[in-house]
């Protein structure tokens, strides 16, 4: 199964979040917290039938959280996702209260943003935990890992070109997408850091049309336009994948 598309919400948040069938159900409510700021021990989430139904049910709380992926929730591509606060703590429960009066007097528009300070008074967050198990930028060998990563980066895409074929994939996910590089070099719209490749992709799963942020870097279509780490780009023979639309081969399915 390829990745899909789902409404994300909350009292607080409401979004378009793509997710992939191969993530662990912890790996999820990871990546919940991360949008919605409640921790995964007081998320209670619920999965519609589709996006404009009433119709829903909660997940199921005794699953293995580490060894149930989302492939085996038939979770339905479109549909919504309601994620549920179930924590009594009154600091975050007053914070939610600040955040949904900002929210009414901006039109709703906002986002959960947390200052730095009141994200660090709030327990059991995802980082105090990984500053507890020295995980990722904690870990004391983080910089010099980093720093090695970006030059075998650099190194990778020496090897690619503007208009080279290309499929993009990764380890979490064992879909992939195919299009045709752009663009490779430096985005400091996103960071300073490494070089970024621009790819135009044969469908529209993308997030852009080849800009970021206002600054032009390519031009395609709305939603064909994706800025990847060299690492995810395998250039060679990938033709597009063409449709028949003359009803000569209607009769196979």
């Amino acid at each position: 199964m390829e990745d899909f598309t789902v409404h994300l919400t909350s009292d607080l948040t409401s979004s378009e979040r793509r997710l992939s069938p191969d993530w662990t159900v912890e790996y999820f409510k990871h990546r919940v917290e991360l949008i919605t700021g409640i921790p995964p021990e007081f998320q209670k989430i619920w999965i519609y039938r589709t996006n404009q139904s009433n119709d829903r049910h909660e997940l199921d709380n005794s699953l293995d959280v580490k060894t149930t992926h989302l492939d085996d929730l038939n979770i339905s591509p479109s549909t919504r996702i309601h994620v549920e606060n179930t924590s009594s703590d009154p600091d975050l429960l007053e914070l939610q209260k600040e955040l949904l009066e900002s929210n009414s007097s901006n039109g709703g528009e906002e986002l959960f943003k947390l200052n730095e300070q009141r994200y660090d008074e709030l327990p059991n967050t995802v980082k105090k935990w990984k500053k507890e198990s020295k995980l990722g930028r904690y870990d004391p060998k983080f910089r010099e890992q980093k720093e090695k990563l970006l030059r075998e980066s650099d190194e990778i895409a020496d090897n690619i070109s503007v208009d080279d074929r290309c499929k993009l994939s990764n380890k979490s996910s064992s879909s992939f997408r195919l299009g045709t590089v752009r663009y490779v070099g430096k985005i400091p719209e996103i960071n300073d850091e490494g070089t970024w490749v621009g790819v135009e992709l044969d469908e529209p799963f993308g997030k852009n049309d080849g800009s970021i942020k206002g600054k032009r870097y390519f031009t395609c279509r709305q939603n064909y336009g994706s800025f990847v780490r060299p690492f995810v780009v395998e250039t060679g023979d990938f033709p597009p994948e063409t449709l028949n639309l003359d009803g000569s081969d209607e009769d196979e399915l």
